[in-house]
């Protein structure tokens, strides 16, 4: 009876190891895919908004991040080949949800130059409607990059 259970709590300790270390390997697996991203103008300095995960077919990744007033931001996004054109969107997160900026609209540009006035929280959600690997994901990245207003455009 004691051997069944010690055996039982080390198959346990093993599976349950063997599960976490395959989450990690993913989640590494993608890790600064961000900077495969296109470049920003030279004036703009990198942000610790930017982001790097894996995308699998029907899934959305949403990122909540603070936006801070009085800057301009560069988003671009970027994927494995395999993903296709990537879909991404700037959501308001407030009560409406206002979409701010939806690639789709835009012939899926990989890139978005915009100006924040007031501090806000955003959403930015990104997706691989032409993926078409239901069983495997793919790396993606977020580059996010700003300026203050009112500096010059050097």
């Amino acid at each position: 009876m004691m051997t069944t259970l010690k055996f039982t709590i080390y198959f346990t300790v093993i599976v349950l190891f063997s599960i976490f270390n395959s989450i990690n390997v993913e989640a590494q697996r993608c890790r600064g895919y961000d900077s495969k991203c296109d470049n920003p103008p030279n004036y703009f300095e990198s942000s610790s908004l930017s982001r790097s995960t894996s995308i699998r077919r029907g899934r959305k990744v949403v990122f909540n991040q603070t936006f801070y007033g009085n800057r301009e931001y560069y988003v671009s996004v970027c994927g494995h080949r395999r993903l296709g054109e990537l879909h991404f969107r700037l959501i308001a997160d407030n009560e409406d949800e206002t979409v701010l900026y939806d690639n789709a609209t835009d012939d899926f540009s990989n890139t978005r130059l915009f100006v924040i006035q007031s501090t806000m929280q955003i959403k930015i959600e990104v997706s691989a409607p032409h993926y078409f690997d239901e069983r495997n994901s793919e790396c993606a990245g977020i580059r996010i990059s700003y300026h203050q207003s009112g500096e010059g455009n050097n």
